[in-house]
């Protein structure tokens, strides 16, 4: 069986994990009521492609994200930096500054769709973050870096937690803390993190997703016909200590 985690609960998964988060030793979100918003939110332009998932025409299994032909990627990314407007223009710089790193280490860095994608948002950004700072003078590059870390930091964490099923400890070297931490599985999908991040005393998740059979597809249509049961996946972080 197959399990569609569409990228727009993948990203609430994000915002999840970055609730609660800081307690001290780790460095809070920077500006919650924007940087919160802009992680959650952050692959809405997913929304509508989710709901009729491509058909990868080689595997003739639904296409995943990380095999979305780059015309296509961009579009659902600028979806995403435009429905984040309503949120703040520093929203829209901290999106389409993720996007651009993702376009920057792809196969498709240096193809003409790449590097058109890459400068406009590179003209956009600019404005969008001048836009910031003359509402928010006190915001310094060592707080737009944290922010733009943060984001990559919780995108990457959820990603880690959809793609696969963990049974292996891991440790994410990189975080906004600059602080290595380590991910423990343990049965019945509990999770011990060390050190504990969170001002919490423990920390439950959860996603959604479709159960389709694994066999081949001939197209949109023939998946969604298996598109109809909704299942949960689900996880309890702890203190390992």
């Amino acid at each position: 069986m197959l399990f569609l985690i569409p990228q727009s609960i993948h990203a609430a998964l994000s915002g999840d994990l970055a609730s609660h988060w800081g307690n001290g030793s780790v460095p809070s979100l920077i500006h919650p009521e924007v940087v919160w918003p802009a992680i959650f939110h952050h692959d809405n332009g997913w929304i509508v492609t989710d709901r009729s998932p491509p058909i990868d025409p080689e595997t003739k299994r639904p296409l995943s994200f990380l095999d979305t032909p780059t015309e296509l990627a961009h579009e659902i990314w600028t979806k995403s930096i435009e429905g984040a407007a309503r949120i703040s223009p520093f929203a829209q710089y901290l999106i389409a500054e993720h996007f651009m790193s993702l376009r920057e280490h792809s196969h498709a860095a240096d193809t003409p769709a790449g590097q058109r994608f890459v400068h406009k948002y590179e003209e956009l950004c600019d404005t969008w973050r001048d836009n910031w700072e003359s509402r928010h003078p006190l915001c310094n590059d060592q707080e737009v870096k944290l922010a733009i870390e943060q984001l990559r930091f919780f995108d990457w964490f959820s990603l880690w937690l959809c793609l696969d099923e963990r049974t292996e400890p891991h440790t994410f070297e990189e975080t906004p803390a600059h602080l290595p931490l380590t991910v423990t599985p343990q049965p019945e999908d509990t999770m011990q993190v060390d050190p504990w991040p969170w001002n919490t005393d423990h920390l439950h998740v959860a996603v959604g997703g479709y159960l389709v059979p694994d066999r081949d597809y001939e197209d949109t249509d023939d998946l969604l016909i298996e598109m109809n049961d909704w299942c949960r996946m689900e996880w309890l972080f702890v203190p390992a200590s």
